[in-house]
């Protein structure tokens, strides 16, 4: 087993355990506050924050920095590499903290764009901005976490910065168990779930500043933090904050959208996004995260032939389990959802509309997983750039289907442009990925994707059946209903393995014993 799929391994382990908590509160969320103003106005204020985070923190600056950062602790050694870090660190804090005191002070005018189909002198826009202006120095908290979480991963400790990232979960069910124990009303809840966002983000960072600290990295904050190592690396980021803000604006595009829905309709789509951000979270980004470091090392060294390899085994591992992932959702994603949510204030016509989303997520999930996994390739040549011309033509793409498709299907709508706009943007990245990384693709890994494909297919065709014959949403107890989709996840995952074994043996693929470690 090649050293990214153990990393992975790793770092998709704890991801799954603050998956898990991500579900645990968004189950508790539904069943305390439902799906309503309140909880509306509480996905809008955390989105936000969230938002600014994926363009700032998560991608384009880890992308420029931890490259760089290698290189020099490879180089020059770890005094060097302590200097650079402690620049990176106060320019990014006072970057962050002004800009975040910037969106506080505007963020009713903000909010306003963001989602036009709320009244401006409606109860739920004035908690949403209340919230929002609670939440948003999060950001700050959490960008800084991200650098730390970085070094870490450069340093090949993947653990930790996985896990420390459940904090969030863990503060925002212990604010839901509050009002619910406490009978507290609804918008004292969400304002107290607010404040524990914010704690969350401070505990998170000390954590993983005392771990990268036993590391034997020290920090000190710099105001004349602007040499020319940090400028290099901002100037090389920006390219990529555009990339990742044009994305983040397509996801804005979606809410906005889904605004002009009735009230309860942003809930829904988040809790779809969330299941879909589960195997996305547990395999995409496990894989890549892992990918980044041993891809750059390889970039610096000239070693193109390691970095091809460990590229298609993680392409590969990724592949199995999102294809079968994807067939799961799309042909189960009823029973799903009513097993996971519906309780409480969550009822029938709220899964249904879930469902729907989930649906349309599901379709593009290889692709958001692809496309993880390809801009790894160019995040480790230093190329911010190319990401930028996709990523708009994506966003282009996204707004057209939008106002096309959202008036025929609605929820589902929303979701489904989003996965036919990612589609677009994997196919562009992979298309153009070859002038970075010459990838050798044999024939033993076309006949594995294909052989994964058929099974899949086959997987739909059993799974529909069982569904039509087992499955109704008025069905009996909570307990029946996870006996029926417990059974038809185990059904689906036996007919899937045993078809992708068949299919491959009978294509003759080198390593079709999937249980063995060679086949990985």
């Amino acid at each position: 087993m090649s050293s990214v799929i153990r990393s992975a391994f790793t770092v998709g382990g704890f991801i799954i355990f603050s998956r898990l908590f991500g579900f645990l509160r968004e189950c508790t969320m539904v069943f305390v506050l439902g799906a309503g103003v309140y909880t509306d106005a509480l996905v809008v204020a955390l989105k936000l924050a969230n938002t600014f985070r994926r363009i700032f923190a998560e991608g384009a600056f880890n992308a420029s920095f931890l490259p760089r950062f290698s290189k020099i602790l490879n180089s020059e050694g770890r005094p060097a590499a302590n200097v650079v870090l402690s620049e990176i660190f106060s320019f990014l804090l006072f970057a962050v903290a002004l800009f975040s005191l910037v969106v506080i002070t505007f963020f009713p005018q903000i909010l306003s764009i963001m989602v036009l189909g709320f009244d401006v002198l409606s109860e739920k826009f004035a908690v949403a901005a209340s919230l929002g202006r609670i939440c948003f120095p999060y950001l700050i908290f959490i960008s800084i976490s991200s650098l730390f979480s970085g070094v870490l991963n450069t340093l090949n400790k993947f653990a930790l910065p996985s896990a420390v990232f459940s904090l969030l979960s863990i503060f925002s069910i212990s604010g839901l168990v509050f009002g619910y124990l406490t009978g507290a009303s609804h918008f004292m809840t969400v304002h107290v779930i607010a404040v524990l966002v914010l704690c969350s983000g401070t505990t998170q960072t000390l954590i993983l500043l005392l771990a990268i600290k036993r590391q034997g990295f020290f920090l000190r904050i710099k105001f004349a933090c602007w040499s020319p190592k940090v400028k290099d690396i901002v100037i090389n980021m920006i390219p990529g904050v555009i990339a990742a803000g044009v994305w983040q604006l397509n996801l804005l595009v979606d809410t906005t959208m889904s605004s002009y829905l009735p009230t309860g309709s942003i809930t829904c789509i988040s809790l779809a996004d969330r299941l879909n951000q589960f195997p996305l979270g547990t395999l995409g980004i496990a894989v890549s995260t892992a990918l980044l470091p041993l891809l750059s090392k390889c970039m610096v060294s000239g070693n193109h032939e390691l970095a091809s390899r460990e590229l298609l085994r993680g392409l590969l591992f990724s592949m199995f389990f999102i294809i079968f992932t994807t067939t799961m959702l799309m042909v189960l994603a009823e029973p799903i959802v009513s097993v996971i949510y519906q309780r409480g204030l969550f009822g029938v016509d709220h899964v249904r509309t879930t469902a729907d989303a989930v649906i349309g997520f599901s379709f593009g999930l290889p692709a958001y997983v692809l496309t993880k996994l390809f801009s790894t390739i160019y995040f480790a040549s230093e190329d911010t750039v190319t990401p930028v011309i996709f990523a708009i033509i994506s966003v282009l793409i996204n707004v057209m289907l939008l106002c096309l498709l959202i008036p025929f299907l609605k929820y589902l709508g929303v979701a489904l442009c989003t996965s036919l706009s990612s589609i677009f943007n994997a196919l562009m990245l992979i298309c153009f990925s070859g002038k970075k990384l010459k990838i050798d693709i044999s024939k033993n890994f076309i006949y594995k994707i294909l052989a994964q494909i058929g099974a899949a297919a086959a997987t739909y065709m059993v799974l529909d059946v069982m569904s039509r014959r087992f499955w109704t949403s008025e069905l009996g107890a909570l307990s029946q209903k996870y006996i029926v989709v417990a059974l038809m996840f185990s059904v689906g995952w036996c007919v899937f393995f045993f078809s992708t074994v068949l299919l491959m043996k009978l294509m003759k693929h080198d390593h079709w014993k999937l249980w063995e470690k060679s086949a990985w």
